[in-house]
């Protein structure tokens, strides 16, 4: 995969840079100071993934989502952990939310590969990404999602697949496949990404 690393400081694009050129399967990365510049060369063709900053100058990553998400997959590598700024992301369309230095490279690699196979990631929020509901205080769940359900889509936010969503509830791909389906419903979402921003949002979140 070729990779667009979009921030506006120079030592964190050397050091993306560095680190994920040591990983086999990325052909090449490179640089973009701002919002313009990423959409300007993601236009161009042959960029598979942009990791992509919240504040930069010019034009800000969220002003370029909209541009960036058509033409490649698009996962934030920011500092910035506020909750509107996370769900605003994933609802434009960002199939993946990581904090600087929460993750290591190899680590990143994997996160890069399921969201360029079409899943979602995110790391380094444990505050924002919502507990499974406990049976004393039951918790208020956005579509009407069953506990298990709920379970289901707490997964989902930290960015398993099916199979590991599979083996750490103890149920079978198919009946996770199921669940899911069926929370798309509940939510009105096509898409993980899609079900994750509405699972942060402040104003339905569980």
């Amino acid at each position: 995969m070729r990779v667009l690393v979009a921030d506006d400081n120079a030592l964190i694009r050397l050091g993306l840079r560095a680190a994920l050129g040591e990983l086999d399967d990325v052909q090449g990365v490179e640089e973009a100071a701002n919002g313009v510049e990423a959409v300007e060369r993601v236009r161009q063709g042959d960029i598979d993934v942009v990791l992509l900053d919240v504040r930069m100058p010019v034009l800000d990553g969220l002003g370029a989502l909209p541009d960036l998400v058509p033409r490649a997959t698009v996962v934030m590598l920011t500092h910035t952990d506020d909750l509107e700024v996370v769900t605003e992301a994933m609802r434009l369309g960002a199939s993946g939310y990581i904090i600087h230095g929460s993750l290591a490279p190899e680590v990143l690699g994997s996160a890069l590969r399921a969201c360029l196979a079409g899943g979602t990631f995110t790391a380094g929020l444990p505050s924002l990404i919502p507990s499974s509901p406990s049976p004393q205080a039951p918790a208020v769940r956005p579509g009407g999602l069953s506990a298990r359900e709920a379970e289901v889509m707490d997964a989902v936010a930290r960015g398993l697949t099916n199979h590991e969503i599979a083996r750490a509830l103890f149920l079978s791909e198919k009946t996770v496949k199921n669940h899911i389906n069926s929370i798309f419903n509940k939510l009105g979402v096509a898409t993980r990404a899609q079900a994750v921003a509405v699972w942060l949002s402040p104003q339905v979140g569980p």
